[in-house]
């Protein structure tokens, strides 16, 4: 449990950093409002060349669902042909739909920072008096007050940029509108008109507002406003549904996951012990096998070490990390495999002869095809898997779920506002959390059988690319919907989501046993007992360099050389140091055990990168 602990927290805590992190880039985003696409035109406000309107007429009809079906009759007066006029339309916090002009060539731009609509064909701009007729329909979101609801209505927005000479607007308002409730508001730049230049006419017979106005000048702009009875409106665009979906995918994926971690995905519960020694029974070559049912090159690699502990070879560092095996004597009083792994290891090489560098890579290919099988057969057993075959299923149902609820939670964004969905982002958004879920899970596998500071930092880059991918899915959130806690809860229940995954691998009960001896045992190796330590050390002179296997296998061999730096731990005699004058120029005084770690440590590596290098060769045959 403290092991999940653990997980949990470290998991949470990078979430939880990446969160803050682009909490000022999130700021930044929604300060800038929505960049929406710009199909084309100049910026908001440009009139594109010199000419009067001479009428503008606006008919617009209210709908009972909140939304406003609006037809414009421009009439202008062209001194010179022209490239274009734009015309501003409306923008804010609802949806736009269906802008056309009729009869004329034209471009749109849809955005919360200005909308316009361009004229841009060379026969509708050619010197002289044109009509443009422009069609729109606004959809307004449903109102939020609990008290009542509100129409606010712009007829004459304040980003025109030319004086008109006559203007007429006629609203054409549902039978039952109280038309007595309608405020009034005209100016410049939201300035109340004291000239009353103009003249509003409301017909109760017929449900309208005429509003007409001459010499209007630029930047001028009419607005009405009317508090209603509360569900005036009926059927107004409300996209509260999607948000409330996304909470519950991402729950029910959270739940889901959770439910099989519970049913086939949890560890058996084992009593913890006291290890101090080797692990008897399990060589050091199977330990990987232990966690993993897969044997890795640098558990072979801690073989030839154990070879060196046993008296069987001798490592000779003859050039800065350049090595030589010796063989000393057989190792008859091991098991088969590890004796036909020695033979394999020294073949056609003579006692006291020296195996080159050069030809360790090739031996240990052979020696993982010959004793891989004899090490399997040790786990064969359905109470030794390591993995067992339903938690695997669970785990990549889980994970192809969780891809599945990131894609229809950032889906869902776009149908809070009624827009168009992005369907390529909302797939590229959960394969990146499934793959790299994947990623993150694999890595945690492999934990005890690769280089652990490597697992470790691969694992903390997966999760700080998993809380990018989350983070940008939550920024999308709050730009698309304004609802900061939400985004906040879909980050929690992805980083759980991940986490369920990551631990959803149940073990055999007789493998969980064994790992929780070996747990144990890295525990002791990490922190031991000055009392344990001592008593070990002293029954055994040994002790130091059998345990330092495993402290190789965890990546805590300088924690278990520190321990040892206040007793007479002899320098090995299987690991020799012959590089020429390099005993004169060692200015560190005598060796401790932490050089004793540092130096087998960098034969692993060393064996390890030649190893590698050797793959790649063979590949690019």
């Amino acid at each position: 449990m403290k092991k999940i602990r653990i997980k949990i927290t470290t998991i949470l805590m990078i979430f939880l950093v990446i969160a803050v992190s682009a909490s000022a880039v999130t700021y930044t985003v929604l300060a800038e409002g929505d960049n929406s696409t710009t199909v084309a035109g100049t910026p908001q406000g440009v009139a594109g060349g010199a000419f009067e309107v001479t009428n503008y007429t606006k008919d617009v009809t209210v709908g009972k669902d909140h939304s406003f079906d609006v037809e414009e009759t421009i009439s202008v007066s062209i001194p010179d042909d022209l490239q274009r006029i734009d015309f501003a339309i409306p923008s804010g916090t609802f949806r736009i739909r269906g802008v056309e002009v009729e009869n004329a060539a034209s471009e749109v731009r849809i955005a919360s920072s200005g909308s316009t609509v361009s004229i841009v064909g060379p026969d509708d701009l050619t010197k002289g008096y044109h009509e443009y007729k422009i069609r729109y329909k606004i959809l307004e979101f449903a109102d939020r007050d609990p008290e009542h609801d509100i129409l606010y209505f712009s007829i004459l927005l304040n980003e025109w940029m030319q004086p008109i000479a006559d203007f007429t607007a006629t609203m054409h308002f549902p039978e039952d509108f109280p038309l007595d409730s309608l405020q009034y508001y005209a100016g410049q730049f939201g300035v109340q008109d004291e000239e009353n230049r103009i003249e509003y006419t409301t017909s109760k017979k017929n449900s309208t507002l005429t509003i007409r106005g001459q010499k209007i000048p630029e930047n001028y702009g009419i607005t009405l406003k009317a508090d209603l009875n509360d569900g005036y409106w009926q059927g107004a665009l409300d996209g509260i549904w999607a948000v409330l979906t996304m909470l519950l995918v991402m729950g029910l994926v959270a739940l889901i996951l959770l439910i099989m971690w519970l049913i086939g995905g949890r560890d058996p519960k084992i009593k913890k012990t006291l290890e101090t020694r080797p692990i008897e029974g399990v060589s050091p070559v199977e330990v990987g096998y232990v966690f993993n049912s897969k044997m890795d090159i640098r558990d072979l690699i801690r073989l030839i070490l154990y070879f060196g502990t046993k008296g069987y070879l001798r490592i000779s560092e003859y050039e800065p990390k350049r090595y030589r095996l010796y063989r000393v004597k057989d190792p008859d009083g091991e098991e088969k495999l590890m004796r036909n792994a020695y033979n394999i290891l020294f073949e056609d090489v003579y006692q006291g002869r020296a195996l080159e560098m050069d030809s360790i890579g090739e031996r240990l290919v052979r020696i993982e095809s010959t004793i891989k099988d004899d090490v399997a057969a040790g786990f064969t057993d359905k109470e030794m898997m390591a993995y067992k075959p339903l938690s695997k299923i669970f785990r990549i149902a889980g994970i192809v779920l969780l891809g599945f609820g990131a894609a229809i939670t950032n889906a869902l964004g776009y149908h809070y506002q009624y827009i168009s969905v992005n369907y390529l982002e909302s797939i590229v958004i959960g394969v990146l959390i499934a793959g790299l879920t994947a990623a993150l899970c694999a890595l945690d596998d492999r934990q005890y059988s690769s280089n652990a500071r490597q697992g470790k930092t691969g694992e903390i880059i997966c999760c700080v690319l998993i809380g990018a991918v989350s983070v940008y899915l939550a920024a999308g959130i709050i730009r698309q919907t304004g609802k900061v806690m939400v985004a906040v809860a879909i980050i929690a229940l992805i980083a759980l989501s991940v986490f369920l995954a990551v631990i959803m691998r149940a073990r055999g009960k007789g493998n969980a046993a064994l790992v929780m001896r070996f747990r144990q045992l890295r525990r002791f190796i990490n922190h031991p007992t000055p009392k344990e330590l001592l008593e070990n050390y002293l029954a055994d002179s040994n002790y130091y360099y059998d345990m330092m296997l495993y402290a190789l296998t965890f990546g805590s061999e300088e924690a278990w050389a520190i321990s040892f730096l206040t007793l007479d731990v002899p320098e090995p005699e299987w690991y020799t140091d012959d590089i020429e004058g390099h005993a004169f120029t060692n200015l560190r005084g005598e060796l401790t055990t932490i050089d004793y770690a540092r130096d087998l440590k960098s034969f692993v590596r060393t064996i390890d990168s030649a190893y590698d290098d050797m793959q790649r060769r063979s590949h690019r045959r």
